[in-house]
């Protein structure tokens, strides 16, 4: 009786079951007959489906995470007038959000002749995504070299975390081109496009402009939740995605990119990645 009453004691709590794949890995190592090609190709597998866990962690994950986002206030105000919201509002509005579902978001600075501004959202079951966004170094003004990289920094963290977190960039102007502020060469004039380049550094080149405007893209794919959103999105801006003037002409690897970023959400919408 009392060997039976051990044997149906519960396992301690907080004790994960033991994963399959693991159990048959040690298997097959701990066999001195195992063939090696082959213990090599089930940790390749295990590897695999370990990252296809995490990626499919993390989607969930944001996707809640995204929509627990409280609405950021924007109490920044561009050089045209137009407000944004600023970068500590949006640590201050999101980190909560985020670490209630196991992410976090950090940068990463590489300053070479550009800056470049990496932000990197991570979920706890090891899966990151990352964006990154290079700027000219901001030498308006009476800044020293130390301030201009210091100014560009924090422009570059505000965009790459919109970005990356897919809120919006500010006050969107649905003037089509009347709105105010210069629209990026190389991309024809939108209220929209005006807002996004709106605090770009004022040496900013028309590269800098369409980067900054791709990558606004790429985060309005990102909020669409249908199809049908998507493609209405999509429709809204083309005139500065297609044709000889947009992105299609001037930086066709930006208009791949918003391509493909589009692509990508389709399928993602479809559930097929």
């Amino acid at each position: 009786m009392t060997e039976l009453a051990e044997y149906n004691q519960p396992e301690p709590e907080g004790l994960l079951p033991a994963d399959p794949m693991v159990s048959m890995i040690e298997r097959v190592a701990m066999d001195p007959n195992s063939d090696l090609a082959k213990l090599e190709r089930m940790l390749e597998l295990k590897e695999r489906h370990d990252a296809q866990s995490a990626k499919a962690a993390f989607a969930e994950a944001f996707s809640r995470a995204s929509a627990d986002f409280p609405t950021i206030p924007l109490r920044g105000q561009g050089h045209n007038g137009k407000p944004y919201a600023t970068l500590e509002d949006i640590t201050k509005f999101t980190r909560p959000v985020l670490s209630q579902h196991g992410l976090a978001m950090t940068f990463a600075i590489e300053v070479k002749e550009q800056v470049v501004v990496t932000a990197k959202l991570m979920h706890k079951a090891g899966h990151c995504e990352e964006t990154s966004m290079s700027l000219p170094r901001d030498t308006s003004g009476s800044k020293n070299a130390v301030q201009a990289v210091g100014s560009t920094q924090k422009y570059g963290q505000r965009y790459t975390a919109q970005a990356i977190l897919g809120l919006s960039l500010g006050e969107d102007d649905e003037d089509d081109g009347r709105g105010s502020g210069a629209a990026a060469p190389g991309v024809r004039r939108n209220g929209w496009a005006d807002t996004v380049v709106a605090d770009l550094p004022a040496n900013s080149t028309p590269r800098d402009k369409a980067e900054a405007i791709t990558n606004a893209l790429c985060a309005q794919w990102g909020r669409k939740s249908s199809a049908r959103q998507l493609f209405n999105e999509w429709d809204r801006r083309a005139n500065l995605i297609e044709g000889d003037r947009a992105l299609q002409g001037a930086h066709p690897d930006l208009y791949n990119k918003v391509v493909d970023a589009y692509e990508n959400r389709i399928l993602e919408i479809k559930g097929e990645i």
